[in-house]
């Protein structure tokens, strides 16, 4: 038997007038409790103690440090978990090692009412020492801003910021472990941290399922939900990182430490479980539910797509709609069917809400006939007329939304796409009049629904983490892929990286195997996409097929891959293109073609109309996919999930070079 003893905080309300109050906090923390009560392991309890707003002193969380986490012994972990504000304080006294002369902090409930100082990121370094030393395994998640160093203003969300302490705090009210500045000190003892920002960033909250959360909180425990317990902490950080950089622009979640060791540990040292092979349906006294909610990444309220899950092997499939998203549960009721009270019912999700892309169109002194003709083309580009099923159009003036792509006029009938960012995402679009206000309407669509691929995943499977997809460098002369020969490890952001090499020719790609290892007990199809910087979207690399039970497939059949930069681009130092390998993973088969997209501005081919992929998605949880994508009355519903592999080939600048 283990323990994990977890320290949670959450502070939405501040005594002091000077630091403003939070709306989110508290329901991070209360979702993260959540989460690990439905998915520790056989063999670990749980200790957990939870300060909410004003229980949150800086005295109670230090003496929780102490009393609760110090409990913890050799064969335990420990989680401590702040969701609140962050701020710095001036550091004169350690100089020799903060060379912005600004420590971290974080806000306590009573910080900076009177004398009260913020808890530094120095003591903290100290109250975990402490408990490290007696521990197993010791994690921290930090929700708040400039949590890098120790510890949210963003456009569409609230920062969980104060501004930093206008003096160095008086040494008699820290830590007596803190009464000398030791030079070049390091931690005795190691533990790791997820961070929700680097530490010169702002960490947003905002609202997220119909509820105010912490953007890194809500991604952190989406990714704990999906890539299940062999997840790693530097794999949450790549998921965690990918869905906040899809959100906000300027918070990049890091690790610390983020070298090979402990970083490449599953998190809280392994001590989750599974996640149960299907939901499961039943009856209790406020109605019918499953046992899965927000704190395992459901969807909340507010939505415009319904959240759908079906009866396993059922036929005709039964499904039931999606009322009410709670912590740790979700309310249900049947569509069409009344199931029997009396029995549990083994479902999994059939139908998922996409993601819809926010979309400005114009900006200031931009309001002429291009920027009119394109706003109009994107009022009736959907079905019918109506609006388009993957654009939401924005305004400039709405606080709450960061649009995620930008449509500029730099002249009249010339637009131009950009990201949240101003990064071209297209070229000069021409002749926007309105044939070629369609097309520009067409082009972001296509963008949305590349997207809406990148994007895809299913946050309550039963198939998390049962099959990876791995990289395997070619050796020379080899050509056919080796079976068990180890992966190229991602370098420490998660991204792998095939780089070219200099030889006597000049520069040469790298050249890999590209292979699919299923760690299941059960045969399962895959498809493996790749979608490139182009927003092209295809399964060459391995079009379907199932994967034998603890079991390797290659891709191209077990040819090489030539890892090299696009037709046409020459390889000069610091050339770099990224791609995402996408893997889709189901109990039963199913077809590649909805995924399938065109590099932008290439030929259409056959179109597949606005809907194909919402066409697919909906039913992707069903029985059999047959290669037409039309399924059978006989179909049942079945299981999937999806990984993405952040995949980058780049050319080493001049002092990388050999």
């Amino acid at each position: 038997m283990s323990t994990l003893y977890a320290l949670l905080v959450g502070i939405n309300s501040y005594r002091a007038s000077t630091v403003p109050d939070l709306r989110g906090c508290r329901t991070d923390v209360m979702e993260a409790r959540a989460f690990l009560e439905t998915r520790l392991a056989p063999g670990v309890s749980l200790e957990p103690l939870s300060l909410y707003d004003g229980q949150a002193t800086r005295a109670a969380v230090i003496e929780a440090f102490r009393s609760h986490l110090g409990l913890a012994g050799p064969a335990d972990s420990v989680l401590f978990w702040f969701s609140g504000h962050g701020s710095e304080a001036p550091a004169p006294a350690w100089w020799f090692e903060e060379s912005t002369l600004m420590l971290q902090t974080l806000v306590c409930a009573d910080s900076r009412d009177g004398e009260v100082p913020d808890l530094l990121d120095k003591e903290l370094s100290v109250l975990l020492d402490e408990v490290a030393g007696r521990a197993g395994h010791v994690a921290v998640v930090l929700d708040c801003c400039h949590s890098a160093g120790g510890t949210r203003e963003l456009p569409g969300a609230h920062a969980r910021t104060v501004v930093p302490m206008a003096t160095a705090p008086d040494r008699e009210l820290l830590l007596p472990e803190l009464a000398v500045a030791v030079p070049g000190r390091t931690p005795d003892q190691e533990h790791i941290t997820l961070a929700a920002c680097r530490s010169d960033e702002l960490a947003g909250e905002m609202s997220l399922g119909g509820r105010r959360r912490g953007l890194f909180s809500w991604a952190l425990l989406n990714a704990l939900g999906r890539l299940g317990p062999a997840a790693t902490y530097r794999d949450l950080l790549v998921a965690a990182q990918t869905e906040v950089e899809q959100t906000v622009y300027r918070q990049v979640p890091q690790l610390l430490p983020a070298h090979r060791g402990i970083a490449d540990r599953p998190f809280l040292g392994g001590r989750l479980a599974p996640p149960a092979s299907g939901l499961l349906l039943r009856y209790v006294r406020q109605g019918w539910e499953v046992d899965a909610g927000s704190c395992h990444g459901l969807v909340g309220a507010g939505t415009t797509d319904e959240i759908r899950l079906a009866v396993v092997g059922d036929v005709p499939v039964r499904e039931v709609r999606v009322v009410q998203v709670l912590a740790e549960r979700s309310l249900v009721e049947p569509i069409g069917w009344q199931p029997d009270r009396d029995r549990q019912y083994r479902m999994v999700l059939s139908q998922v809400p996409l993601p819809v892309t926010t979309v400005l169109v114009g900006g200031p002194g931009q309001d002429g006939p291009t920027v009119a003709a394109v706003r109009a083309a994107l009022r009736c580009a959907g079905p019918g007329g109506g609006p388009s099923p993957h654009l939401r159009p924005v305004d400039r003036l709405d606080v709450d939304t960061v649009p995620e792509m930008v449509v500029r006029a730099p002249r009249r009938g010339v637009a131009v796409v950009v990201d949240r960012s101003g990064a071209p995402l297209t070229g000069e679009l021409t002749d926007v009049g309105s044939d070629g206000a369609r097309q520009t309407v067409h082009t972001l669509e296509h963008i949305a629904r590349w997207r809406q691929i990148r994007e895809l995943n299913n946050p309550v499977t039963g198939l998390a983490g049962a099959v990876t997809v791995e990289m395997v460098a070619a050796l020379p002369g080899e050509h056919i892929a080796p079976f068990d020969r180890p992966p190229i490890a991602a370098d420490a952001d998660g991204v792998v990286r095939l780089r070219y090499q200099r030889g006597p020719g000049g520069w040469t790609p790298q050249t890999v195997f590209v292979r699919l290892h299923n760690h299941s007990d059960r045969k399962l199809f895959c498809v493996l996409l790749d979608l490139t910087e182009r927003f092209r979207v295809h399964a060459e690399l391995f079009p379907g097929n199932f994967v034998a039970p603890h079991g390797r497939a290659a891709a191209l059949r077990g040819r090489r891959v030539v890892a090299a930069l696009p037709a046409g681009e020459a390889p000069e130092p610091g050339a770099r293109v990224r791609d995402w390998l996408k893997l889709v993973v189901a109990e039963e088969q199913f077809g590649p073609a909805p995924f399938e997209l065109p590099a932008l501005g290439a030929p259409r081919g056959v179109d597949r109309g606005p809907l194909a992929v919402l066409g697919f998605l909906d039913r992707i949880g069903r029985a059999v996919q047959h290669r037409d994508l039309v399924a059978s009355a006989e179909d049942g519903a079945y299981d999937w999930t999806t990984v993405t592999v952040p995949l980058e080939v780049e050319v080493p600048g001049a002092e990388r070079s050999v």
